[in-house]
């Protein structure tokens, strides 16, 4: 696993894969990234918010690419330590929250965010629907905000955004924009 592009094109991440942590392949990465661009997405100075961080390898990304602020949120312990690691190897402070999601997403209620991956354990598959609708609610959605869902369910529907999917073999990836 390794930054795609960037100014920290090349480096290689720590990361487990075990029953809580299932990294993105760097090709499906890439490809998220290729679409992000292709939508117009700035990364100069973008505020992130990743709620299933794993190893933190998409916000790592956004941040080689220029985005500022990253908060990181996975409940697990191991994940938490290899986010630090990884942000600390890139020179970026973690901003970590150790909550669950949407706990984490109503203590973040009064932010609002460009750029946001949902990316749970592909067995929960209410996870994206019910965070996407919190961050509807909670009105933390910059007007040009993208949420890119992971996830292994090509049947989600997301109420209140239009909606692009691209599948990679067994990934699917839903980009979410603002009706």
């Amino acid at each position: 696993m390794r930054i795609i592009a960037g100014r920290f094109r090349g480096k290689k991440l720590d990361w487990v894969s075990d029953a809580t942590t299932r990294p993105t392949t760097d090709r499906v990465k890439e490809n998220i990234f290729n679409v992000l661009t292709s939508m117009g997405v700035d990364f100069n100075n973008a505020k992130v918010l990743v709620p299933f961080a794993g190893s933190g390898q998409m916000g790592l990304e956004c941040h080689s690419r220029g985005a500022q602020i990253i908060i990181f949120n996975d409940t697990d312990a191991t994940a938490q330590k290899l986010i630090k690691r990884n942000c600390l190897a890139m020179g970026l402070a973690p901003q970590i929250v150790a909550l669950d999601y949407l706990a984490c997403i109503d203590k973040l209620k009064s932010q609002k965010f460009n750029l946001i991956f949902l990316d749970p354990p592909f067995a929960d598959l209410a996870a994206p629907i019910n965070a996407s609708q919190q961050l509807l609610k909670n009105d933390m959605l910059e007007r040009d905000a993208v949420i890119v869902c992971e996830t292994e369910c090509d049947t989600l529907e997301f109420a209140g955004f239009d909606v692009r999917k691209k599948k990679y073999g067994r990934a699917v990836i839903y980009f979410l924009t603002k009706e």
